[in-house]
């Protein structure tokens, strides 16, 4: 499935003065420190190295020409699903910029952009965007704990491998529920018809996309920032801020364009002994027609992987058969 590719911003010549704007932002409290600064969200951000993640993020928001100056990353005290990101290597940020027009430049030209494998979700960061309930579903994994490889770009290729559906977005807010907006109605009902892990839930009407804006956690934005005031002085790596601030586009082998860190899991199923597998599925067969008046289709298809596996099990089956049946 193709990003939306729209190509990259202009790149300009940063000055000193940007990197202090004064300009702030009119819905903010004007004593508010970040006031001057506008944040996007950044949704399913891989990194292997968390105390790496600020300057990974400097440098691919840099690679598009744009300037960051500060990343908020919330701690696990504060938020219990730092945990389960962690588990997954996928994380989400407040990424903050000089100026409004670089915030929506980086939701224009870097939402749904590949980064090793994973498609980033970059949002406004005090505005909320909602679902379009009309093709959306929220997804509960049956067994979460047996799926502890199921990070959004590893349910986004099931859905899209073996349902054959296309997703516009999909956000992860707990352990358990995917929040999935489809391209059409005719997708939706695919996933509906075929998803056999997860069993399919209305999504609220005012069920934004983002897990957090600023304002949910300006709280702990300030306790950060009192205690730890360089917080306010971030800057990218010294190779990246010069070359913006002389109009080029840093150097960087930009090997999240090739590499795919995506788990990659051999067969996606829900386990354990046939009665309980057959009690999930009903669950999610009656959900599926009592929320979206959709049938489930029994027949449940198989990917050209899966059935390449199967085809090869039984040619060696009857191979060895053949084999006994000689001796």
């Amino acid at each position: 499935m193709a990003g939306p590719n729209r190509g990259m911003p202009a790149t300009h010549c940063y000055t000193q003065a940007d990197l202090r704007p004064t300009l702030k932002d009119p819905r903010c409290n004007p004593n508010f420190p970040l006031a001057a600064y506008w944040p996007v969200y950044l949704g399913n951000f891989w990194c292997d190295v968390y105390t790496q993640r600020t300057e990974r993020i400097q440098e691919y928001f840099g690679s598009k020409g744009l300037l960051v100056r500060m990343v908020f990353s919330r701690s696990g005290a504060c938020d219990p699903f730092l945990k389960e990101q962690k588990r997954c290597q996928c994380y989400d940020f407040l990424v903050y910029f000089v100026s409004q027009q670089d915030a929506h430049d980086a939701v224009y030209y870097c939402n749904r952009d590949m980064y090793y494998g994973h498609r980033l979700n970059v949002l406004p960061g005090r505005i909320p965007e909602y679902f379009n309930v009309s093709v959306s579903v929220k997804h509960s994994l049956m067994q979460p704990d047996k799926l502890s490889e199921m990070a959004e770009q590893a349910f986004e290729r099931y859905i899209y491998n073996i349902c054959k559906a296309r997703m516009q977005c999909i956000f992860r807010h707990s352990d358990t529920k995917l929040l999935a907006e489809y391209f059409s109605p005719d997708d939706r009902t695919m996933a509906l018809k075929y998803c056999m892990i997860a069993a399919p839930e209305l999504i609220a009407m005012n069920q934004q996309k983002q897990r957090f804006l600023e304002r949910n956690i300006e709280n702990e934005i300030l306790a950060s920032i009192q205690a730890s005031p360089k917080l306010m002085d971030m800057l990218p790596p010294g190779n990246i801020l010069q070359a913006l601030m002389n109009g080029f586009l840093p150097q960087s082998t930009m090997s999240w364009k090739t590499l795919s860190k995506v788990p990659y899991i051999r067969k996606i199923r829900v386990f354990g002994p046939g009665k309980r597998r057959k009690a999930m599925r009903q669950q999610i067969y009656q959900q599926a027609k009592q929320l979206f008046g959709v049938d489930c289709d029994k027949e449940f298809p198989m990917s050209e992987e899966v059935r390449e596996s199967k085809k090869q099990r039984n040619l060696e089956m009857k191979k060895l058969k053949k084999q006994s049946n000689v001796g």
